[in-house]
């Protein structure tokens, strides 16, 4: 008996050791399964480098609808919904700290004891809450950024939040900002992560239109990163050289204090100066400066209220990274998104320190660089969430006057490194040319008109972040005289040249200082005029110009082709270099990066009658179909060859075969 009763007990203890045993191996095995595969079957990336960075510049031309890049973008997240409690205390217009009356009212509610206690930096890294401060009523509290706490009459925590404002009164102790004139402008720079153009005409629809159409602003089809990731390219834009330009500077030793920002220069010259960026983790300087900054950079700086955050709530960043992820793939778990803070969408976080920025300091110069990093960052599909506000809040700029007196540079840094979107061919190139506009005062416009020619030219020029910097420097030292180019248009362009200038056709990446790693110029090489494959593209070019003139077929000649005067095929020179690349996974060995077998053709044609020339880039797909790029170009003097026809566009197509003048009723 003591035998049986021993055997159970004993297979019993080996069962539960077996059981360990299987769960152990089975948690161990899965660990290497997970681990496995985010080491060696992610999305390999690969390495591309332009072959020929002195070869003159031809813009890639991409439809931003392409469908092997819009699978990555064809999502449309759900609307954004946060918490929709309102806060116990709000800062007013006039930057009063006050309770929100619509939710607490002593003699309803009972009253509760608050306090606010000032955020003060430490360091870059680090925050100091001050000591509490009662009060019962609206209250100017002297800081940008404070935290808020109410207790019940027992003493418990009842409401904890954090508040941000411009703190104007006690600045102006110390300095004087001067006002904004004819020729002292603001300077105000609002920046996303990772947005091409190209998705920022998917994606933000609303805000390019308003930028560039009720604005009358202009965004540049050939800007070309000139580094790998955020910091190379804002150093660039700030201070005018890549890190490397900066050899005296130490990322590791040195305190970020020792870069010659801009942002420096407009507050020696009576500028109120602000800085805003959010996610503090990966701040763009503070993530390679180990020492970050060793004084608060500008007039205002955003960093203590980010860094407050995660103080009082040091677990919530990593949850809502997660969230963040199931809300990417469409898995809502909770009601609130993890793209808010409370009740505010995150991005109207930065978006509402700088509309109070510019309030505080209405018809004062001002500089401001605000950088928003989570929206777009990690996934591309969550930049839709920001362009009704955005475009709301430039709205809000343009009514209140407060771009009167102002440039405004809307803009980006490049576009996503996702790998598996960088990995196609059109996300190698988007990844390579960032999103970026400016939008400049009516009064320069008026006052100097070339300014605004050169810009409207500019837009189909190749340029980079280093004469954008030369034009926020045009500003600074109020440079807006004798702005014709400093070369001559067969001479190459130097590294930079204001975009207020007209940057010449032929420049090269290698003229505007853009590596052979980050350059997405095409270029172009002659083909024989014989090729039978373009006739069947002049034919095609000639019957699009027909199709354009059927509406006046009864004043304008039907065209036929005189000669193909020239043609080119135009050829991406992106080669992977396959020894470059650092990331294996086991990918790299079933799979090889898209390529682009569609064939570019620019071609030159005379027409009769008329002796008209055109010129026109082509498409021809691999199964032979024809696509005209953008709008066929009359490249001669049409003279009074169109004068039947008052349509502005057509008349560059139009050889009249009546003789009278149409009139515009």
């Amino acid at each position: 008996m003591k035998v049986l009763r021993t055997g159970p007990r004993y297979l019993g203890l080996y069962g539960i050791r077996s059981t360990k045993k299987l769960i152990g191996l089975m948690f161990l095995g899965g660990f290497f399964m997970v681990y496995g595969y985010f080491k060696y079957f992610q999305e390999p990336l690969y390495v591309f480098m332009h072959n020929d960075i002195h070869s003159e510049c031809i813009l890639p031309d991409i439809d931003p609808n392409d469908p092997t890049i819009m699978k990555f973008y064809n999502w449309h997240p759900p609307p954004l919904v946060c918490d929709p409690t309102s806060t116990l205390t709000v800062v007013d217009d006039s930057g009063f700290l006050r309770f929100n009356e619509s939710v607490y009212n002593p003699s309803k509610t009972g009253k509760l004891d608050c306090v606010y206690s000032i955020v003060n930096l430490v360091n870059d890294f680090k925050v100091k809450f001050e000591v509490e401060v009662a009060f019962d009523g609206p209250v100017n509290v002297p800081a940008d950024a404070f935290v808020v706490r109410c207790r019940s009459p027992g003493g418990k925590i009842v409401y904890e939040n954090i508040h941000q404002k411009i703190d104007r009164k006690s600045r102006e102790k110390t300095r004087v900002i001067k006002d904004e004139t004819d020729e002292d402008f603001s300077v105000l720079m609002f920046g996303i992560d990772s947005v091409s153009r190209l998705a920022a005409i998917r994606k933000l629809p609303k805000t390019v239109k308003y930028i560039t159409e009720t604005l009358g602003g202009y965004m540049f089809k050939g800007y070309n990163k000139v580094g790998d990731h955020t910091f190379p390219n804002l150093l660039a834009l700030l201070t005018g050289k890549t890190q490397f330009g900066h050899k005296h500077v130490n990322i590791d030793t040195d305190y970020a204090d020792n870069y010659p920002f801009i942002w420096y220069d407009f507050e020696k010259n009576g500028y109120a100066t602000m800085h805003g960026e959010d996610w503090p983790e990966i701040a763009t300087i503070n993530q390679v400066m180990k020492m970050g900054f060793d004084k608060p950079p500008t007039t205002h700086y955003s960093r203590a209220y980010w860094l407050a955050m995660r103080k009082i709530q040091p677990m919530q960043y990593t949850i809502d990274q997660v969230f963040m992820f199931l809300e990417s793939k469409a898995m809502k778990l909770r009601k609130s998104s993890a793209l808010c803070y409370g009740n505010r969408p995150n991005h109207m976080l930065i978006v509402d320190y700088f509309k109070q920025f510019v309030h505080a300091y209405k018809g004062k110069r001002k500089f401001a660089f605000t950088w928003l990093n989570e929206l777009a960052h990690n996934y591309v599909n969550f930049l839709e969430y920001g362009d009704n506000d955005f475009m709301e809040f430039i709205k809000w700029m343009h009514v209140e006057g407060h771009l009167d007196k102002t440039v405004l540079l809307f803009f980006s840094d490049h576009g996503s490194r996702v790998d598996e979107i960088r990995n196609t061919y059109v996300g190698r190139i988007e990844d390579r040319m960032p999103f970026v506009s400016i939008v400049i005062p009516d009064v320069l416009k008026k006052k100097y008109p070339a300014i605004a020619e050169n810009l409207r030219a500019n837009e189909e020029r190749l340029t980079t972040t280093f004469d954008t910097y030369e034009a926020i420097r045009d500003v600074l030292h109020k440079r807006y005289n004798n702005l014709t180019s400093n070369v001559r248009a067969n001479n190459r362009a130097p590294r930079a040249v204001s975009i207020f200038r007209r940057i010449p056709k032929v420049r090269s990446c290698a003229d505007a200082m853009i590596p052979e790693h980050y350059c997405a110029c095409f270029s172009s090489q002659p083909i024989n005029k014989t090729d039978p494959v373009l006739k069947t593209i002049a034919d095609f070019v000639l019957q699009s110009i027909n199709n354009l003139l059927h509406p006046v077929r009864n004043r304008c000649a039907k065209l036929s082709l005189g000669e193909i005067m020239e043609a080119r095929i135009v050829t991406n020179n992106l080669e992977r270099k396959a020894d470059k690349e650092l990331k294996f996974t086991l990918r790299n060995w079933i799979s090889t990066p898209e390529k682009q077998d569609d064939k570019k053709y620019l071609i030159f044609l005379r027409t009769t009658p008329g002796n008209a020339t055109f010129e026109s880039s082509v498409v021809r797909t691999t199964d032979g179909r024809l696509k005209i790029i953008d709008d066929i170009s009359r490249t001669n003097r049409y003279g009074t060859q169109s004068k039947c026809v008052a349509d502005r566009f057509l008349k560059g197509y139009c050889f009249c075969t009546i003789d009278e003048v149409e009139t515009v009723i």
